[in-house]
């Protein structure tokens, strides 16, 4: 069989700036590669490099190796293709079918024009406002929520460990906190591993994984929290979801907001946890090259087909 191997530079604008405590994020710019298996059928991967996150690699220098990879000439062995390459051989692309897979629910993300929610499970950004302000706004945006809702808060890292010790004094009564995450920088990753064991504040950590490279090697670390999942920031897939397979109470799959391809090999990775994922597609709702099927509110992986994703591949 001839080797069939293509990449696309694929941008989208989010419909609005995607607004964290350290920056506001306009466009996502990430390059997908598919590759024709010995099934006959083509294999997607995606290296999608986000602002700010651990060691994250330059477009340009990602598709300098694309290039070389497309026609079959040498890469270097430390390749910023790994995430792509490791996805494209993962078993997640021999899922067949379309509607017979887990029932997903995801938990969504609330927007900052959003007042309030009535979601089941929702991630709320911190760190936006000067702490005491934000704990304030923060509490009274509780009372608006229904008891059983499952709240995720995400400080992306800007917290100082006093600050940390604030919120949790403040809201360590509060169960519906499903936990913080990334309180703080990787910088202080032993501070925040030796905090995490002395308090029962539930606590989870993101960047940090991209940081050591894979859940496992946090694991092993002793962190006794939650781990956000970002795959197509990791290495290996396979690896990635014998982590979820062995510990689904611990794991939650989570976008960085990649392609329609790369967004449906994460879709595929959530049935391996049993947490709902971070995971969600309507920053790019306006695109016309949207598939329906990722926008459902109930996701049953996989969600699209081979063939589905084939066509889109086109449209590009």
């Amino acid at each position: 069989m001839n080797v069939v191997r293509e990449f696309k530079l694929i941008s989208q604008k989010f419909d609005r700036p995607h607004v964290t405590s350290k920056r506001k994020w306009e466009v996502r710019e990430s390059i997908v590669l598919r590759e024709l298996n010995q099934n006959g059928d083509f294999v997607y991967g995606e290296i999608a490099p986000v602002p700010g996150f651990p060691e994250q690699p330059k477009i340009s220098d990602i598709l300098d190796e694309a290039k070389n990879w497309s026609l079959g000439q040498n890469w270097p062995e430390s390749s910023t293709l790994e995430p792509a390459l490791s996805c494209m051989k993962s078993e997640i692309w021999k899922m067949k079918g379309k509607g017979f897979g887990k029932k997903i629910e995801r938990s969504d993300l609330l927007s900052s024009h959003e007042s309030e929610s009535r979601k089941f499970s929702i991630k709320k950004k911190i760190g936006l406002l000067p702490i005491l302000e934000e704990i304030k706004k923060t509490k009274e945006w509780f009372q608006t929520l229904n008891q059983s809702c499952k709240v995720r808060l995400d400080a992306n890292g800007c917290l100082t460990m006093d600050e940390l010790q604030h919120w949790k004094d403040e809201f360590l009564t509060e169960k519906r906190i499903e936990y913080l995450e990334q309180p703080v920088s990787d910088d202080l990753r032993e501070d925040l591993f030796d905090f995490a064991r002395q308090t029962k504040f539930p606590l989870a950590i993101d960047e940090t994984i991209v940081a050591l490279g894979s859940p496992q090697a946090a694991k092993e670390k002793d962190w006794n929290g939650y781990y956000v999942i970002k795959p197509t920031l990791l290495h290996d897939w396979n690896l990635t979801l014998n982590f979820a397979r062995e510990n689904p109470e611990k794991s939650v799959f989570s976008t960085v907001y990649e392609s329609p391809f790369g967004y449906e090999a994460l879709v595929r990775a959530c049935i391996f946890s049993e947490l709902k994922p971070g995971i969600g597609r309507t920053p790019f709702g306006h695109i016309p090259t949207e598939l329906p099927a990722h926008h459902a509110e109930i996701i049953r992986p996989p969600s699209v087909t081979i063939s589905e994703l084939d066509v889109l591949w086109t449209k590009f």
